[in-house]
């Protein structure tokens, strides 16, 4: 589980980094004044009220009055929950325009596409999921799923959901661990002595090959004939594989 401390999942909400750690002190220490989550933050009072005023619009903070004193507390979590569901009401309203400005576009899709980093990674998984056709691959699967963590627990059960099938190939250390558990995936296993750290996924037209390092490489090739020509070489893998 991640640290409260690491306010990256509630950035990726719509907050700040002040602001996330400010939300989370008042999770913590329920309903105060605003000097004493400076001084518990060892934050700049002026820093602290605008990040609390800013909260408040959101709906993440309350406010009471006693004693001629103002106090702030933080609400449900679960408004968080909400708060991005709003943002995301926001962003499908806008795709239609999004998606003409794409289709207006003069040149066709280019053959071969580079990404760099988790987010390129991600968004391989998520044309899988878009196309939502069985697919086939190998590679270090259990590398994939550290590097997305939280992601690849949603494209799991999201791809279960659409009832997206897969064949993969693995390699024989990884047999038993979680990821060669999960369901609508048919799995082999290959002696460590093929083992490389890059993965490959073919799915519809399009081949990717993943170098999955610490800041992983995506190389997205868009052509059939060479979808076609790794899947043979898929089949081969496949039948020298063990179940």
């Amino acid at each position: 589980m991640e640290k409260l401390a690491d306010t990256r999942i509630l950035e990726h909400v719509g907050l700040t980094r002040n602001e996330s750690r400010v939300y989370i002190e008042l999770l913590r220490a329920g309903s105060s004044l605003a000097r004493d989550i400076a001084r518990l933050m060892n934050m700049h009072r002026t820093s602290v009220y605008s990040c609390l005023e800013r909260l408040q619009k959101k709906g993440l903070v309350s406010v009471t009055n006693l004693d001629k004193k103002t106090y702030f507390e933080a609400v449900d979590p679960n408004k968080l929950v909400s708060l991005l569901k709003e943002r995301e009401e926001r962003l499908k309203s806008v795709l239609p325009e999004l998606k003409k400005l794409k289709d207006s576009n003069f040149y066709t899709k280019h053959e071969v596409q580079y990404f760099k980093g988790k987010q390129g990674l991600k968004s391989v998984f998520d044309e899988i999921l878009s196309i939502g056709e069985s697919y086939v691959g190998w590679g270090p699967e259990r590398k994939i799923e550290s590097l997305l963590k939280y992601y690849f627990m949603h494209y799991i059960e999201t791809r279960k959901q659409r009832k997206i099938h897969a064949k993969l190939i693995y390699f024989e250390n990884s047999r038993g661990e979680q990821h060669t558990k999960t369901p609508l995936v048919k799995i082999r296993y290959l002696p460590k002595t093929f083992y490389q750290p890059t993965a490959h996924r073919v799915y519809g037209d399009n081949v990717a090959i993943l170098l999955l390092e610490e800041n992983p490489l995506c190389i997205i090739i868009r052509n059939n004939a060479i979808a076609e020509s790794y899947r043979k070489h898929f089949d081969i893998l496949w039948k020298m594989a063990k179940k």
